[in-house]
């Protein structure tokens, strides 16, 4: 391509659409495969914004990074993936797809380099379904790996992507909740939720008391807890994720799933300048249906149109 066309295509301005590029598949598994959801505000010791964004998400995030973020938790999000691929190894499983569900450094934390060479990666942005890109019924289990609590509850960073409330039939869905329900339009069950107290109680009632919870730290505030070691941690996460894999072998998990069509409500974060709703108000292609002045109603029979829609929305206000 020459470099005049590439310069006039990098200045035009992006179309929000529904019509998101879908994703090739990944290469098929060669036994059990897990696929991982990694976040990383329920990663071991972190409490701070600044220990996970890269400054480069968007103009909003300018300066609001640290060190610790680029020599530090980046090193610990890939050493707790590896400790659960490593379990789950050890519990018989044999493919592993690691999806980068963490908006920091626009969805590539996670050091290639350093992790276990039998991953296959999925990173960057945008992709059409944010946490669950790649997913299909090739996958055994899913885990979410240092995930975190819902938007209003007190959990450590707690927030729920672009929103102050997302519901379901009326039901509140943290992202695990969300992506689960992805995960069940494949037949695919969630073993294995880590991260802080808040979200491994949340994990538990949305998705039933079977799920294995591995409790990182536990929340004082938004931005407290008390922690414990990191390789501990990593220690946990490794027999945890033998016995889920070993479970999920066994049929002993069931995937979530709600009632058809999906009646979802979506309330956009106060915090968020007046500027970013026009954008998602001329939103095309998803039929959005505004019901006040950051609320919205959605329905589908299909919640992967509901995760390429929160990929949309992401569009707009990572900008």
């Amino acid at each position: 391509m020459r470099a005049s066309t590439l310069y006039a295509l990098l200045a035009m301005p992006a179309v929000l659409t529904a019509q998101m590029p879908s994703a090739p598949s990944v290469p098929p598994p060669d036994g059990f495969r897990v696929y991982l959801i990694t976040d990383m505000e329920g990663l071991a010791s972190v409490v701070f914004n600044r220990e996970i964004i890269s400054g480069y998400e968007g103009e909003r995030y300018r300066n609001q990074s640290s060190q610790d973020y680029w020599d530090h938790y980046r090193d610990l999000m890939t050493r707790e993936v590896n400790a659960v691929i490593a379990g789950a190894r050890a519990g018989g499983a044999r493919s592993f797809v690691v999806n980068e569900g963490h908006g920091g450094n626009l969805f590539g934390n996670i050091l290639p380099w350093d992790l276990d060479t039998a991953a296959i990666l999925i990173r960057g942005w945008p992709k059409p379904m944010v946490m669950s890109t790649g997913l299909d019924s090739s996958a055994g289990a899913v885990m979410f790996i240092a995930a975190h609590a819902n938007a209003g509850t007190p959990g450590i960073i707690s927030h729920t992507y672009a929103f102050d409330r997302l519901t379901v039939n009326g039901r509140v869905l943290n992202e695990t909740g969300i992506n689960a329900l992805v995960a069940g339009e494949y037949g695919v069950p969630v073993v294995l939720v880590s991260g802080d107290d808040e979200v491994v109680r949340q994990a538990k009632e949305q998705l039933g008391p079977g799920v294995i919870g591995v409790i990182t730290k536990w929340a004082i505030g938004r931005n407290a807890g008390i922690t414990l070691s990191p390789a501990v941690v990593r220690q946990m996460l490794a027999d945890s994720a033998a016995v889920a894999v070993r479970r999920a072998q066994r049929g002993e998990f069931r995937p979530f799933t709600l009632a058809k069509p999906y009646q979802i409500e979506l309330v956009l974060r106060h915090s968020y300048p007046a500027e970013l709703i026009a954008p998602i108000d001329t939103l095309s292609g998803f039929h959005l249906e505004k019901t006040a002045d950051r609320t919205y109603r959605f329905v589908t029979t299909d919640a992967r149109e509901m995760a390429r829609l929160l990929d949309a929305i992401e569009l707009v206000v990572l900008r």
